[in-house]
């Protein structure tokens, strides 16, 4: 069904009833009753009336078009868009899927578990996790932020770490995420824990996990 056929359908049930007529038009005369004031522009009777019966069925178009509306949808629920999220048990298997090869993150903990997948075979996420610590890790074609943190933080950053700048965010000197790019791939490295600028820069100065 076109949103047109809706709407028509719509308009086709609104009734106003003799009341509603009855309560609008007191409503405006009593609005009207008011001392003289000389020179006032005033707007002829017709035109008020008129404004005021389509605010009306503005009103109670909305009101009966919400649910009709609703209905277009399959099975009245809003629809949601879920990404395609494909695993992998390997390192290798991960950069096959996304067609390109996926460089490991270099981590301030040793990794005890390790989780790959891969977002629509073309954002590789690698999850680690030991020590009482968790990161996740992103790489992805292009130049763009893909960590997906939209957080405020309030502490903004920039440092230089394994020969490219690094964009760090956290709060109170505190830093959880980094962005990078090396004109050819984006990466992102978010930390459970944060770290200070000296203690990110000999992270990523140092030798990936495997």
């Amino acid at each position: 069904m076109t949103l047109r056929r809706a709407y028509d359908e719509i308009m086709d049930r609104i009734e106003v009833t003799e009341e509603m007529r009855r309560r609008v038009l007191n409503r405006i005369a009593q609005e009207d009753i008011e001392p003289a004031r000389p020179k006032v522009l005033r707007f002829p009777a017709w035109k008020k009336y008129l404004s005021a019966a389509a605010c009306l069925i503005l009103v109670l178009t909305g009101a009966a078009a919400l649910p009709r509306l609703i209905q277009l949808l399959p099975s009245g629920e809003p629809v949601q868009i879920v990404p395609r999220i494909q695993e992998a048990s390997s390192l290798a298997e991960l950069s096959g899927l996304v067609g390109f090869e996926v460089s490991p993150a270099a981590l301030p903990f040793t990794p005890e578990e390790t989780a790959y997948c891969a977002y629509w075979n073309e954002l590789a996420q690698i999850q680690y996790s030991g020590q009482g610590q968790t990161a996740t890790y992103r790489q992805s074609a292009g130049e763009s932020d893909n960590s997906g943190d939209y957080t405020a933080y309030h502490d903004v950053t920039g440092i230089t770490a394994a020969g490219l700048s690094v964009t760090l965010k956290g709060e109170a000197g505190a830093y959880v995420l980094a962005v990078w790019t090396d004109g050819t791939f984006s990466y992102s490295l978010r930390l459970s824990q944060g770290l200070t600028e000296a203690q990110w820069r000999a992270v990523l100065d140092s030798a990936p996990a495997e």
